[in-house]
């Protein structure tokens, strides 16, 4: 529908308009077609815009500018991109060539370095990777068991060890059931020599409690023990975050190098995450810690 034909419409109903009663119906049109979506607009609007350079060109570029490109696509895209979460229920997103060629409800299957080379291969161009704003909410909320800055307060934490690049480290996680993914130390880990970052990787950014830090989202292998000593594992994708004793990952708990989320602990084992929860309920309810 054009504007003049929408004018003479409203005249129709209510009668004369002047010029600032034209204006405002003019101005109401371009708000609903803007924001709702006018169907001769709604091709252009929803078509991705951004173009996917080659992997010799990604691996060219420097990790500030290799974030640039993901950044800047994902800006020029919100409405496609946020589209594309709701409509798969991703966690994350690869894009080449205007079409979603990858995409996951969790961080378990995301893709390694040697299977994001694969896809270049296969594809001819380095892919534009998205991650769902709901993996940052994390409702950072300090219980048990864990000390924090605060003498009355404590984390619960659950043993795991981490498997990477043929290493394995033993170490101890925050358990936080605000979050539904895993976050660690980038530099921790590569202290350790548990994985290496490769020009070809995912340098992104995102904001943890209203404060930006840097990450690259990092496949390896989880492992934790059940109840009665049996090791179970997965290869899950990890959000790993630079300068992480700088970062608000460490505000509650200055000692943290793993926070794990909900996610990867179900995943992991579905009834210690039953007795945990049953755990945390019992001694919320007493107001003691045992």
């Amino acid at each position: 529908m054009t504007t003049a034909t929408l004018i003479e419409k409203v005249r129709a109903e209510i009668g004369p308009l002047d010029d600032r009663g034209e204006q405002i119906v003019a101005a109401a049109l371009k708000v609903f077609r803007d924001n709702n979506g006018d169907p001769a607009l709604s091709t252009a609007q929803k078509s991705f815009k951004s173009r996917n350079i080659t992997l010799a060109e990604y691996t060219a570029l420097e990790r500030a500018e290799q974030r640039h490109y993901h950044d800047e696509a994902e800006d020029g895209n919100q409405q496609w991109v946020q589209e594309h979460f709701k409509k798969l229920n991703a966690k994350w997103l690869l894009v080449v060539d205007d079409r979603v060629i990858r995409h996951g409800a969790t961080m378990q299957n995301f893709p390694d370095s040697q299977e994001l080379l694969l896809i270049c291969a296969e594809t001819g161009k380095y892919p534009f990777a998205f991650f769902n704003p709901t993996a940052f909410m994390i409702e950072e909320s300090a219980t048990l068991w864990h000390d924090t800055r605060d003498p009355s307060d404590a984390y619960p934490a659950v043993a795991i060890t981490l498997v990477g690049n043929n290493k394995r480290l033993a170490a101890e996680a925050d358990l936080d059931t605000g979050s539904a993914d895993s976050f660690t130390s980038l530099d921790w880990l590569m202290a350790n020599d548990l994985i290496k970052i490769q020009t070809s990787d995912i340098p992104r950014s995102a904001k943890h409690l209203s404060k930006p830090f840097f990450y690259f989202a990092l496949v390896l292998t989880l492992e934790i023990s059940d109840l009665n000593g049996q090791r179970r594992n997965r290869r899950m994708g990890i959000f790993c975050v630079e300068d992480w004793q700088a970062s608000s990952f460490t505000l509650i708990n200055p000692a943290r190098t793993f926070l794990l989320g909900r996610q990867a602990l179900f995943e992991l084992q579905p009834r210690l995450t039953l007795d945990f929860a049953a755990r945390c309920t019992e001694v919320q309810m007493a107001g003691t810690v045992n």
